[in-house]
């Protein structure tokens, strides 16, 4: 799970990992361009919050950076509050 950034240069995006408190930070990872990043761009577009989405994909190095190509997205949900 993580949010969709854009690498520090503008030029990428990227997806950053949310930390689970218990390991190291994984670095962001950039996004191979296809049609899933096309409807994440499209739902953080479309969205007056920030949004949390759950990925699958292969992943693959390339001098000594990590890429993904999503296979899967889905939108996390917000947590419904309960009292």
């Amino acid at each position: 799970m993580g949010r969709l950034t854009k690498s520090a240069d503008g030029s990428q995006m990227e997806f950053t990992f949310e930390s689970d408190g218990q390991n190291v930070q994984e670095p962001p990872m950039i996004i191979l361009p296809n049609l899933k990043l096309m409807a994440m761009e499209d739902a953080v577009n479309g969205a007056n919050r920030d949004l949390k989405f759950r990925i699958t994909g292969m992943v693959t190095e390339y001098k000594g950076r990590n890429y993904i190509l999503m296979e899967k997205v889905s939108v996390v949900p917000d947590a419904v509050q309960q009292f």
